[in-house]
């Protein structure tokens, strides 16, 4: 016996087909066990696989409640903007939800998205809690701006698998909530030096961190937007850019990561005192857009999104339960 599912995949945080980041999402109308959805993540092989399912229903067209799950194809995720921005596009957009709202509870809580006046999906994400990292025998430029910590013994050697050594380093920090380090690196940095960057993901993984990284980015605020190459389509600067890398959950680089903004747009916010940002992931051909706003300790995160594919996938056994 064989079942049939709407699946999609989409490209978020995305103006035009093939850029962004890819995610696919599955309407499987009701809950399966984690090794199914493992399996269906590793056959899509993109970052994250979305797993929608209508709460006191089985109706996605009408429901305004889902749970929702995230996959990489090794491991499931506590949060995930970009496969939660795909999803949405995909209810709103292509199966027609009648609902202005949609609520989705998550393993990190409740997520609210919207539409906008233009189409877009906006994003009610968590704001991270920040930390500043101070390095033995270094200053740190962060100290009385955010609280610190000292680093662990292994950490400046996973940054240095990340950071080129012509690229200087302006400061550090984390968030506890998702494991994330970030750094901020030079601002005269040119969007083609921030592509260029090569990690070391071998020796990465071989580093004892203990569990305490799940992604490390990269960022900057540049000092001239224009001549360093940092504006969009429309000549518009973009007001901080990144990447990010996430090896530990079998994400050698994610092309547009809408969690990774949830610590490094309050980090900009407060550095700059603007509640509104627009920002760039740089990932090479790629890249991601994302507009973001800040309030009460929450990140409202918009941007637009297209389907690339439409299709079902086929299971062999209901294993629901």
């Amino acid at each position: 016996m064989t079942e049939h599912y709407p699946s999609f995949i989409v490209d978020a945080f995305a103006k035009k087909r093939f850029s962004g980041n890819p995610a696919a999402v599955c309407l499987i109308p009701q809950a399966k066990k984690d090794e199914e959805y493992l399996k269906i993540a590793a056959e899509f092989n993109v970052s994250e696989t979305a797993f929608p399912v209508p709460i006191g229903s089985t109706d996605f067209k009408k429901s305004s409640q889902f749970s929702l799950r995230w996959f990489t194809p090794t491991a499931e995720v506590p949060l995930c903007g970009h496969a939660t921005l795909a999803t949405s596009h995909i209810l709103f957009n292509e199966i027609g939800n009648e609902n202005k709202e949609l609520k989705f509870d998550t393993l990190t809580g409740i997520l609210v998205v919207r539409r906008d006046e233009f189409g877009n999906v906006e994003l009610n994400l968590p704001e991270y809690d920040l930390t500043s990292i101070k390095f033995h025998h270094t200053i740190n430029p962060l100290h009385g701006i955010f609280s610190e910590f000292k680093a662990p013994h292994f950490l400046f050697d996973v940054v240095k698998c990340v950071v080129p050594t012509e690229m200087s380093i302006e400061a550090c920090f984390y968030a506890a909530k998702p494991r994330v380090l970030v750094i901020v690196v030079d601002p005269l940095t040119t969007k083609f030096e921030l592509e260029a960057v090569k990690i070391d993901v071998a020796k990465m993984i071989h580093i004892q961190n203990n569990g305490f990284l799940q992604g490390i980015a990269l960022t900057l605020r540049p000092k001239n937007a224009l001549i360093q190459g940092f504006t969009d389509s429309s000549d518009e600067p973009f007001d901080y850019a990144c990447r990010y890398f996430a090896p530990w959950v079998g994400i050698n680089e994610d092309p547009a990561t809408g969690h990774a903004q949830c610590a490094i747009g309050p980090f900009w916010s407060k550095m700059t005192g603007k509640k509104e940002l627009y920002a760039l992931q740089a990932f090479p051909t790629r890249g991601g857009l994302f507009r973001l706003r800040f309030h009460d300790g929450r990140v409202i995160l918009n941007g637009p999104s297209v389907t690339v594919l439409r299709g079902e996938i086929t299971l062999d056994e209901p294993t629901f339960y």
